[in-house]
């Protein structure tokens, strides 16, 4: 079985763009997709996150267009950016999934289950929230600023660190170990999105944050989602407010929803509480 190490990049041409996708893990049950954070691609999960999960069931890692090894633009909208992998995995001949988004992909999620309800099984939304709408709070900017600025190793470390981890040093202690699992884990990889693609990225972040293009979000349509849903934050995340998983929670009238809160942990808690993380998706899409 292959793991997150050793899965092999594999491409597929798709409305005359080449996707970059892994395809790995158990020979059986329903494939789960994960949808990554701002300017990430497919090098930037967590090993200890994705081994345990796959060792379960087959994962499916996607670089939407634009990104990673991805042909293409990078859409500058949400709807754009959920359409793109809901054609990969048709093209793929995939008749149901299960889909995670963290953070920014936790918006790509939402769009997902809500275009394509025939397609999701289960949906899990770590360190995400709804589009704009009452409640509904921003992250801090000067955040926000780190990681859309970031242009050297330094600068991404840095910038991840601060915002992924509380200021202490046992939790820093504990961010440069996830930051050497993750950059250790496979050879020739690829860097973050570059600056053109992420200002394309932040375009789709104002659009579903900023509440002129309430079409365009989620937070009036919440109660058609009809399906079981695991929402996941740290306790004080600072990009993604924690209180924003609270109204995606209460928003999700219609779901089976359970909201899980990691004590003392901040956006970066699916890393640091990685192995209880993991077991709990587990159980979540086993149940």
């Amino acid at each position: 079985m292959s793991t997150y190490e050793t899965a092999k990049d594999q491409f597929i041409d798709v409305k005359g763009v080449k996707y970059a996708y892994r395809y790995f893990g158990a020979s059986t049950g329903t494939t789960l997709v994960f949808n990554v954070h701002f300017r990430g691609t497919s090098d930037h999960w967590d090993p200890d996150l994705i081994n345990p999960i796959a060792s379960t069931r087959p994962v499916l890692l996607i670089d939407n267009s634009g990104v990673g090894r991805s042909g293409g633009e990078i859409p500058d909208s949400f709807t754009g950016w959920a359409q793109n992998i809901v054609d990969v995995i048709e093209a793929l001949n995939i008749k149901e999934v299960d889909v995670l988004g963290f953070s920014m992909g936790g918006f790509v999620a939402q769009l997902i289950a809500l275009n394509c309800p025939h397609l999701v099984r289960k949906l899990i939304l770590a360190g995400t929230g709804p589009s704009a709408g009452p409640g509904v709070q921003g992250g801090k900017p000067e955040y926000f600023g780190l990681l859309a600025a970031a242009a050297t190793e330094e600068e991404y470390h840095n910038g991840f660190l601060k915002t992924f981890y509380s200021l202490s040093d046992k939790k820093q202690s504990l961010g440069e170990l996830w930051w050497k699992r993750m950059t250790s884990a496979r050879p020739n990889r690829v860097d973050y999105v570059g600056p053109e693609g992420t200002q394309r990225q932040i375009a789709a972040v104002m659009k579903w944050a900023g509440g002129e293009f309430r079409e365009e979000g989620s937070y009036d349509r919440l109660d058609q989602i009809k399906i079981p849903v695991l929402i996941a934050n740290g306790s004080n995340d600072v990009l993604v407010p924690t209180e924003n998983s609270w109204i995606l929670w209460k928003r999700l009238v219609n779901a089976e929803a359970h909201l899980h809160l990691f004590p003392d942990s901040g956006h970066g808690f699916l890393n640091e509480y990685a192995d209880i993380f993991s077991k709990e998706i587990i159980t979540f899409l086993d149940a």
